[in-house]
């Protein structure tokens, strides 16, 4: 993400969307009750004459719609803000009616708020240095089957799967000969999902041998993919697989910045911490409670939450560990560590002592 430009005095802050991962991050900063301008395509209708029906044809206006709702669309790659018309640039558009504008990636929009809250602004902040950084990908490998997956701001988004019938024997010349074609359209997938998705690095795991056999085949004939390739060991394949590939850190090690990496990491941590009776805190009574005593080191919210009934209640508690001088992490809930944190009530706190 870009920010184009600021203005304190009116609440507006314009950006230029870059990456699916921005769409993400605007829709947890895009509230109900902001004005979003931007460019857009208006239906109108027009007559020809009286005797013809009237054409309906999309003019082009720059309109500032006050949201009411805000919706990702993460498949069709755009995020939708729906709301009444507060602002247009043509006379012949109706303030007051609802339209929706449509954010895709390379788009340029405005967001003005009464007031920018520092989480808001934090990350805002932390979207534009993503954009920044390169992507690491995983790829879980076995006997002729590959999953792809790419660890994102949000989450780890599974892009493809290369498949290839390898034969029944295990070392004839027809299955080196199958496996040389996998490797190839492996190879050739992840060349292409690398520069597509900016990715500057990839672990290649699994639970056997076919990693190493693949990395010896990208050393011989693709050099330069091989020089940005990690090799790990999994104990198994497919989403699992790449979950424990986080699990283990190994993301963390190759791209130290990762930020799903340390979310996950720090959601087991919590759940460590719980099973020995140590120092954390989860649920919003538990954690506001250890706020209070200025007891947290560590404050987990789920995002979901700052969008849910609780939400003034959970921005009170962030406040109060910022004055503590606590870290924050919002979690994403499109990941396993978001998923496990949910089911602990959305919020939890690694303690830097016990409250009780």
């Amino acid at each position: 993400m870009k920010i184009v430009h600021q203005d304190p005095k009116e609440g507006k802050i314009k950006v230029k969307v870059e990456t699916l991962d921005d769409l993400w991050h605007l829709y947890h900063i895009i509230e109900e009750g902001d004005v979003v301008y931007a460019k857009t395509l208006r239906k109108q209708s027009q007559r020809s004459d009286s005797l013809r029906p009237e054409k309906v044809q999309a003019i082009p206006v720059f309109l500032g719609v006050k949201v009411e709702k805000v919706n990702l669309h993460r498949f069709a790659n755009a995020l939708r803000i729906t709301g009444p018309i507060v602002y247009a640039s043509r006379e012949e558009v109706p303030l007051g009616k609802y339209h929706t504008i449509a954010v895709e990636e390379n788009d340029t929009i405005t967001i003005q708020k009464e007031k920018w809250k520092k989480h808001h602004l934090e990350r805002l902040e932390e979207a534009v240095k993503a954009s920044q950084r390169a992507k690491v990908m995983i790829v879980v490998i076995d006997e002729g089957e590959a999953d792809i997956a790419v660890v994102r701001e949000y989450g780890v988004d599974i892009i493809a799967n290369v498949t290839h019938n390898l034969g029944g024997k295990r070392y004839n010349s027809d299955r080196e000969s199958e496996e040389k074609k996998f490797f190839h359209d492996l190879a050739k997938t992840m060349i292409e999902i690398m520069e597509r998705e900016n990715v500057d690095k990839a672990i290649v795991a699994g639970p056997g041998f076919a990693k190493e056999n693949f990395y010896k085949f990208l050393s011989e004939n693709y050099p330069d993919l091989a020089k940005k390739v990690v090799i790990e060991d999994t104990s198994v394949t497919g989403r699992t697989g790449i979950y424990e590939v986080i699990r283990r850190g190994t993301v963390d090690r190759v791209y130290h910045e990762n930020r799903v990496a340390k979310e996950i990491q720090l959601v087991e941590k919590v759940i460590e911490e719980i099973s020995k009776n140590g120092l954390v805190a989860y649920g919003l009574k538990e954690v506001e409670e250890a706020a209070n005593y200025g007891a947290i080191d560590t404050l987990l919210v789920l995002d979901e939450l700052l969008k849910g009934e609780h939400k003034e209640k959970i921005e009170e508690i962030m406040e109060f560990v910022r004055g503590t001088r606590g870290e924050i992490v919002i979690v994403s809930s499109e990941h396993e560590g978001g998923e496990k944190l949910k089911a602990l009530g959305g919020i939890a706190a690694l303690l830097r002592y016990k409250v009780k």
